[in-house]
């Protein structure tokens, strides 16, 4: 297994982004977007191979974006924990509803 980066970048749009959360999540190195309160308004965790790739992305593809205003990106050192997504009884009710 070859050695990846994984980072966090903290996206400001704005006020009337569009569909800035599809083109975000349409980029394959995206494997998490969250929409989050507060000062940003994205939170993407994206796996890269290296920093220069990494630097790439978020100026060609992410800053891109019409509606981006700023990015601030975390390079994470080493991951202490990390667990997939569990289904909650209330969470599987409510997608059923839609």
């Amino acid at each position: 297994m070859t050695d990846t980066l994984i980072a966090f970048i903290f996206v400001q749009t704005e006020l009337r982004a569009g569909n800035v959360a599809t083109q975000l999540a349409r980029i394959p190195e995206v494997e998490e977007l969250h929409r989050v309160t507060g000062e940003d308004c994205y939170v993407v965790r994206v796996r890269v191979s290296s920093t220069e790739q990494l630097g790439r992305l978020v100026k060609e593809k992410i800053e891109r974006l019409r509606s981006v205003q700023s990015t601030r990106t975390t390079l994470v050192l080493r991951t202490l924990k990390e667990k997939s997504a569990v289904k909650t009884q209330h969470s599987s009710a409510a997608s059923a509803v839609r």
